[in-house]
């Protein structure tokens, strides 16, 4: 008798969606959090990404700011130069491959990178010139737990490509690959 009491106890908590996980759990089984933002002037595309890399912000930041080899492992980079130094600023450029029938997009843009005062660090990037009418964004990492051995890496974006394809396409595919772009910095971070 006892256990058929319990019956609908077990069901009703077999029913009963999970509990959402904060975003720190959420990071910490790997997910990689994207938020949509609202691009310059309402077109184009903005958003904010946050993943954790599982090694210390200066082997994360070692990669993240060397564009020059960003066509070694970035998803759909089909191509990637550091132009030339201009002080403390790197002119890096960059080229998306696009899918047929569309032309690739290209930037060279002016990145500076700095220290953060709690650690960690920044690179920031705004265009020079290109197939957009904007390209700024920036990348930060973090330490990210109590030894500070893993890293918070932030990727954020505000672009506006010249191109046929209607802003909320083109939202959809930039903020649906961010994970992607999170997997291969895993990976690469990893192969050093």
């Amino acid at each position: 008798m006892r256990a058929l009491r319990l019956i609908p106890l077990i069901c009703f908590g077999i029913l009963l969606p999970a509990q959402a996980a904060t975003p720190e759990e959420r990071l910490a089984t790997g997910e990689v959090l994207v938020r949509p933002l609202k691009p310059t002037d309402g077109v184009g595309v903005a958003a904010e990404a946050f993943g954790i890399v599982n090694a210390p912000p200066e082997k994360v930041f070692a990669v993240v700011e060397d564009c020059a080899r960003f066509k070694e492992f970035m998803p759909r980079t089909k191509d990637s130069a550091l132009r030339r130094m201009e002080g403390e600023a790197r002119i890096c450029f960059v080229e998306i491959s696009m899918p047929f029938p569309l032309s690739n997009l290209w930037s060279e843009v002016r990145s500076v990178s700095k220290p953060l005062p709690a650690g960690g660090f920044e690179r920031s990037w705004t265009m020079i010139k290109g197939t957009y009418s904007r390209n700024n964004g920036k990348w930060t990492v973090q330490p990210w737990g109590a030894d500070g051995q893993r890293s918070l890496v932030t990727y954020r974006v505000d672009v506006n490509p010249d191109s046929m394809v209607p802003d909320a396409i083109i939202r959809k595919a930039q903020t649906s690959s961010l994970p992607d772009m999170y997997e291969a910095l895993r990976k690469r971070v990893a192969s050093l």
